[in-house]
């Protein structure tokens, strides 16, 4: 089981390529493996869209990192 050590979950006006109107949700999690690693999560896509719809990033950091981003982003 992951720990959640921060997650935002924000949606935002936006339109499209043809210019349609409409909004965008986006997640950032930072979470600590069972293991004791680091890994970041962040999925973009359509207000209310089905998983399939979002584009994902994943990727490990460090634990250094880890803490700087949740400082630097929790302070906003």
């Amino acid at each position: 089981m992951d720990d959640e050590l921060l997650v935002i979950n924000e949606s935002w006006p936006a339109t499209t390529i043809d210019g349609k109107p409409g909004l965008v949700s986006g997640l950032l999690v930072v979470s600590r493996a069972a293991n004791g690693e680091f890994q970041l999560n962040l999925s973009v896509g359509p207000h209310g869209g089905a998983p399939e719809e979002c584009d994902y990033v994943e990727f490990p950091l460090s634990a250094a990192h880890a803490q700087a981003l949740r400082d630097a982003l929790s302070n906003g």
